[in-house]
């Protein structure tokens, strides 16, 4: 404290300066020609971000010449289950041990704050620890077979993840499809069988196939249909570009260089699951939450009155924002490589389609 007084007077600022963050008070007075630069702590000095680096698995091991191309058909949802119905005796089971840490990092819980440690989720907070899982979603190396070692549980995620093992001993991360077993040989390759856990570019996957982990841009890495049990299938494909119906009734196109995985994600009775008890969600990082309801009037637009059976008005959240059926796109933002937007919920059970 007394060497920022000492620069402080030597700079001729007022005391209020001294109150400043340490890292900003640094730059303005400590070293007042440099160039103001970002970083995780600059935010705040308990704010740390979760970015997960990536890890290049290229090597330089040589690569044997791929093998020709076996399997052709399109991979459809009704062959995924009829390879379900055929893998009954032997369930996919999670490993029940400690994730590898050369592979993993630890969470840093933010709590539901911003960098200036105001709340902006409500109701987040507390819960075990947690390792963040380096998964390789761009599936990076090319052209050599892995086997899979295990199918682990993924804490930062809804489906399972597997580990695999390439041939020249490298241990990687990728999403784990329903049908993949320990043993098994997956690739990523342009020259790949249409199987289960394969990465292919969209050019090469026929029409009718299922997919997830699908690159929005090419290099990009998968961003679309990463969560469990969804799939999206490839309905036609041109000249450039294929379209696919995702998981949300909504169809777009994507450029034929993106690559994609074969199959319908794991961990498919996820949202099956019984918690119990309430102390399962504070596991998880769920604080309690208040019924708008059970509030005074002061408090919430659905608060007051004397018989607490209906909202007294579409459901709201506590500032007037509605909360079902509220659309935030704005008509003017042009619709680009999307054909149809996903459907409303309503819709979706009318006809059958949801999920």
């Amino acid at each position: 404290m007394l060497q920022l007084a000492r620069a402080a007077f030597r700079f001729r600022l007022p005391l209020s300066t001294l109150r400043s963050p340490l890292p900003q008070f640094q730059h303005n007075v400590l070293n007042p020609h440099s160039v103001w630069t970002r970083w995780s702590g600059s935010y705040s000095r308990i704010m740390k971000r979760n970015r997960v680096p990536f890890v290049d698995f290229e090597t330089g091991f040589p690569k044997a010449e791929a093998p020709k191309q076996s399997v052709l058909g399109s991979f459809t949802l009704a062959k995924q289950q009829k390879l379900e119905r055929l893998l009954e005796a032997t369930p996919q089971k999670t490993f029940r041990g400690r994730v590898i840490g050369k592979l993993s990092t630890k969470r840093i819980r933010h709590s539901g704050r911003n960098n200036l440690g105001r709340i902006c989720t409500r109701h987040r907070g507390g819960g075990t620890l947690q390792r963040l899982r380096f998964v390789d979603f761009k599936r990076g190396r090319k052209d050599i077979q892995a086997t899979v070692l295990r199918v682990e549980y993924s804490p930062d995620r809804t489906s399972h993840v597997a580990l695999v093992q390439y041939e020249d001993g490298v241990l990687s991360y990728i999403l784990a499809p329903l049908t993949l077993r320990p043993g098994d040989q997956v690739v990523a390759s342009e020259t790949a069988n249409i199987v289960p856990g394969n990465c292919l570019p969209l050019r090469s996957i026929p029409v009718g196939s299922i997919v997830h982990n699908i690159e929005l841009r090419p290099g990009a890495g998968g961003q679309f249909i990463r969560a469990a049990g969804t799939f999206a299938t490839i309905i036609t494909k041109d000249k450039n570009y294929a379209t696919i119906k995702l998981r949300s009734t909504e169809i777009r196109k994507f450029p034929l260089d993106c690559w994609a995985s074969i199959g319908q994600l794991s961990n498919l009775e996820r949202f099956m699951r019984f918690k119990g008890k309430a102390g399962v969600n504070r596991w998880l990082g769920w604080r309690p939450s208040v019924r708008g309801n059970a509030m005074n009037p002061s408090d919430h637009p659905h608060g007051g009155g004397t018989s607490a059976k209906h909202t007294k008005r579409p459901p709201v959240s506590p500032w007037g924002i509605e909360r079902t059926g509220f659309k935030t796109r704005s008509p003017k933002k042009p619709m680009g490589l999307i054909v149809r937007r996903n459907l409303p919920g309503k819709a979706q059970k009318k006809y059958g389609i949801a999920a």
